[in-house]
């Protein structure tokens, strides 16, 4: 005797429309919670500034020695975006340069930076401890050059070597 088999019923599907709210009401509750939150610990306050450890702290000048790196050509001349292998070096502004006036390039560029790093150092006194070296070479001055004017402050005994971008 045949039986009949029961019919195979379709693919059973959850009702899409309270899984798609579910999801929105998450969705809009994690977007809006995090700006509903209060600052805690956070209280304005006027403090009185004419009294306190604040008030009485004497105000110590603080020293930098600027170190610029330019990427000069072999003859010295600084060419803006040019790529160029030598280095030049002015500290405060002030290019080293030979006793003739051409800039110094290179190796004697870096002995002269260390000359006047220790001239520095030697006028600085105390101070020299606390002193921060700002070497800021131009973009396309190679790494060698300002891991070598580094080298030299760390060879003149200076702790506060930073690094800065170009300045004018």
């Amino acid at each position: 005797m045949k039986t009949k088999r029961p019919p195979i019923p379709g693919k059973i599907q959850p009702p899409i429309v309270p899984v798609l709210d579910v999801t929105f009401n998450l969705l809009i509750f994690f977007i809006l919670m995090p700006s509903t939150g209060v600052d805690e610990g956070y209280l304005t306050s006027n403090m009185p500034t004419s009294v306190g450890p604040v008030a009485h702290k004497p105000t110590i000048p603080e020293v930098r020695i600027k170190v610029q790196l330019y990427d000069v050509e072999p003859n010295g001349e600084y060419i803006n975006g040019a790529k160029n292998e030598h280095v030049a070096i002015a500290v405060e502004g002030d290019q080293l340069s030979s006793a003739d006036g051409k800039p110094l390039i290179d190796q004697a560029a870096l002995a002269a930076l260390k000359k006047v790093l220790e001239d520095k150092r030697a006028q600085l006194k105390e101070q020299a401890a606390t002193t921060p070296i700002l070497l800021s070479p131009t973009m396309p001055t190679r790494h060698k050059w300002v891991v070598a004017a580094f080298d030299q402050g760390v060879a003149t005994g200076f702790n506060k070597i930073h690094f800065a971008v170009p300045y004018d």
